[in-house]
């Protein structure tokens, strides 16, 4: 199995999984500030696969080094372990106050990806991809916020 297969396999799942949490706040009835926040959670971890996808493909052309990419993918698990924990707070109904650090915490995880981890992708198509992607995160890491409270 070649790389680019192993990641399609590897953001199918993140998209599966994303998928049935997802399912599993709209099969709950839940209100609809946690429905959106579903939604953005879901769209993030999308953006953020399509990121990681396109370091990997960038790695594996040979157009990034694989130091570069760890460096990327370093930001990345901050924002995925943020995000976990921020999930966990939301699925647990902790109130705002309890939450806006969590939210922080997470905005500045991603915030960090965005610049700092982009900067690590010297090659200029695979920054624009990585970009891109995570341009398409923006919008829900602002509903997140709005939603939970945070900067």
């Amino acid at each position: 199995m070649n790389a680019r297969r192993k990641l399609r396999l590897t953001g199918s799942s993140i998209a599966c999984c994303a998928a049935l949490v997802l399912m599993s706040f709209y099969a709950a009835g839940c209100p609809k500030s946690t429905k959106s926040l579903a939604t953005a959670s879901d769209t993030i971890a999308h953006a953020l696969a399509n990121a990681q996808q396109a370091v990997a493909i960038g790695q594996s052309d040979g157009v990034i080094s694989a130091k570069d990419a760890a460096a990327f993918n370093e930001y990345a698990a901050k924002v995925a372990e943020a995000g976990l924990i921020l999930n966990q707070g939301i699925r647990a109904g902790e109130n705002a106050q309890t939450l806006s650090p969590k939210v922080n915490a997470f905005l500045d995880a991603f915030n960090a990806l965005n610049t700092q981890g982009l900067l690590a992708i010297k090659d200029p198509k695979v920054q624009l991809a990585v970009s891109t992607a995570l341009t398409g995160a923006e919008s829900a890491v602002a509903v997140i916020a709005a939603t939970v409270g945070g900067k």
